[in-house]
């Protein structure tokens, strides 16, 4: 979407919004004799902002491309259509601003829509409907959302301990994380502790884990193609201690196409369907001492994540490939993270965080053979400034060494990164 046609949405929202509430009032601006819901939404505006440098022969989200194992490149110009440039440059990066309306609908329901606007356009990031009075501890969600299914994958950028996502959600959801259509069921368990759980049906179009064509030698398959499930708790502990942990898993249609070079399409040119199974668990822990502005407290979370690529290649547009037309590539990776947060004095904080790619990573190609990679792993720093609860600035650094399709490299970052809300905007989970 071009931001003049964004523009255009956004004032024919709010007039929208204008005409709504005027009507509810009543002539004159006044409320009639009967009550009326507020249907006015709260507004509210991130401004998500990363000064970036590195030291390395790329940015990193380059170098992830080629990770053996892990690598996402689809061939020489990539020309399936699919875009992974969505990492940071050298000098000023907008990561995004993003606006969100929300509001109760009805004493039945309640919605929020957000949008990402990045330099070259937007993009809807949610649109939900969520009910808000089913018995039972039932709830159900509805729209594009980023899925519940791990705690990280749940949140927004700008509500992250570090600036970047761990490795292991950076190559296996991608940017984005899994931000699909489709429809949540959760349950709040009567347990006499937090006990949550839940699942989802999902359209199934994340062109990182569950990648799909749907076009040429590739079958077509109509949605929902991926199901995940999920399933959290929190003891009861006492004072200011809390921890919550949860395992997920889901499966999803994944499709291949590896193009030939540019102009010579039928070299090489092949096609894979099947399906990618993922699956993981994580846990964070916070202690909240009663000081002032964060002053003492400290959080400490991780998270592993593995996944199973099973695809069969359907077509090779090299004659003397026919022959292993039906056979299975099959992938297995993983990577893992540990993070700590501590407030060493009000408003102030410094983290340190620890990933780890390729713990199991290996793969047997369609002709039989099979291979085993190394690992990569990176080290992180931050400090950051809490000025109020409406504005961060946050330094970091990172180094990491990766193993590559040319070999061993390593990599330094530096980001400085700005975060401002303008207005209302809802509390974060735990």
């Amino acid at each position: 979407m071009k931001h003049k046609s964004f523009l255009s949405l956004v004032s024919t929202a709010l007039a929208l919004l204008v005409s709504v509430r005027v009507q509810a009032q009543g002539p004159g601006g006044r409320s009639g004799s009967r009550p009326v819901l507020n249907f006015n939404p709260d507004l509210s505006v991130i401004i998500d902002a990363i000064a970036y440098g590195y030291d390395g022969h790329g940015p990193l989200h380059h170098e992830l491309e080629e990770l053996r194992g892990f690598g996402h490149a689809h061939g020489p110009d990539d020309d399936h259509g699919h875009d992974h440039d969505h990492g940071f440059e050298r000098g000023i990066n907008l990561r995004h601003l993003e606006i969100m309306f929300q509001a109760e609908i009805d004493p039945y329901f309640k919605g929020w829509a957000i949008v990402a606007v990045e330099e070259h356009g937007a993009e809807l990031e949610e649109a939900v409907v969520q009910t808000t009075g089913l018995p039972g501890g039932l709830q159900v969600k509805l729209g594009k959302f980023f899925s519940d299914f791990s705690r990280l994958n749940a949140q927004h950028a700008h509500e992250w301990n570090f600036t970047d996502a761990p490795l292991v959600h950076q190559v296996l959801l991608g940017d984005h994380g899994l931000n699909e259509k489709g429809v949540q069921l959760s349950w709040l368990t009567p347990a006499p502790f937090y006990l949550n759980v839940g699942a989802e049906v999902l359209q199934g179009e994340n062109e990182m884990a569950f990648e799909y064509h749907g076009d040429g030698p590739l079958p077509e398959k109509d949605g929902p193609r991926l199901f995940l499930g999920w399933l959290r708790a929190a003891p009861n502990m006492t004072g200011p201690h809390a921890l919550e942990a949860g395992v997920f898993a889901g499966r999803g249609v994944r499709q291949e196409e590896h193009l030939g070079p540019e102009g010579h399409d039928d070299i090489g040119s092949h096609y894979l369907d099947g399906h990618q199974d993922i699956w993981g668990a994580d846990f964070v822990y916070k202690y909240t001492p009663p000081r002032a502005y964060g002053h003492g407290a400290l959080t400490i979370e991780g998270g592993y994540m593995a996944r199973k690529k099973n695809i069969d290649l359907v077509a090779h547009n090299n004659p003397a490939r026919a022959g292993l037309i039906g056979k299975a590539l099959v992938e297995e990776q993983d990577g893992v993270y540990l993070q700590g947060i501590y407030g060493f004095a009000p408003r102030w904080r410094i983290g340190l965080r620890g990933d780890m790619l390729g713990l199991t990573n290996k793969q047997t190609k369609t002709s039989g053979a099979r291979a085993s990679f190394d690992d990569s792993y990176r080290g992180s720093a931050m400090i950051d400034w809490t000025l109020t609860e409406f504005s961060r600035l946050r330094l970091q650094g990172t180094h990491g060494r990766y193993d590559l399709d040319d070999g061993k490299e390593e990599l330094s970052e530096v980001f400085l990164q700005a975060v401002f809300s303008i207005g209302a905007h809802g509390a974060h989970r735990f």
